[in-house]
C-alpha cells in the first residue's frame, strides 16, 4: 500500500496486519486430527505456524456407545498406541488443510466426536 499511494505511514502497515490476521489462520488447532482413509489418525500437539504442526500418529479403536436409539460404532484414535510427536508440514492450510505421510493423505476431520462412522469396519464384515 506504502509503494501505491508514495506514503511510510505505519497505518498502512497496520491495516496490513489486521487483514492478514483474519484472512491468513488456519483451521487447525492444538487438539485437532486428521484422519486418513483407513481411519489412523494424526492428532495436532502443538500449531508452530500456518504450515507447521507438531503432533504424532496413533491407530484407530472402534468405540461402541449406547444410546436410546440403540448401539453406535464410532472410530477414536487409540493413544496408548500413540507413536513419538514429530515436526509435520500443513499442505493447502487455508483451504482443506492436511498432512502428508509417503501416499497417505490425513485430511482434517470435521465430524462431531461422536458421529457414526460413514461405513461399517472391516472387523464386522
Amino acid at each position: 500500500m506504502n509503494k501505491v499511494f508514495d506514503n511510510q505511514s505505519s497505518v498502512h502497515s497496520i491495516i496490513a496486519k489486521l487483514i492478514a490476521s483474519y484472512s491468513h489462520k488456519t483451521q487447525v488447532r492444538p487438539g485437532s486430527y486428521l484422519l486418513c482413509p483407513t481411519y489412523h489418525f494424526f492428532i495436532v500437539s502443538d500449531v508452530l505456524s500456518q504450515h507447521w504442526v507438531k503432533g504424532f500418529f496413533c491407530p484407530p479403536r472402534i468405540d461402541v456407545s449406547r444410546t436410546v436409539m440403540g448401539v453406535r460404532h464410532y472410530y477414536a484414535p487409540d493413544v496408548r498406541s500413540a507413536g513419538r510427536v514429530q515436526k509435520k508440514r500443513i499442505f493447502s492450510p487455508f483451504q482443506d488443510p492436511c498432512v502428508r505421510i509417503r501416499q497417505r493423505k490425513f485430511l482434517l476431520e470435521s465430524k462431531l466426536q461422536y458421529e457414526q462412522v460413514s461405513h461399517p469396519a472391516d472387523v464386522f464384515a
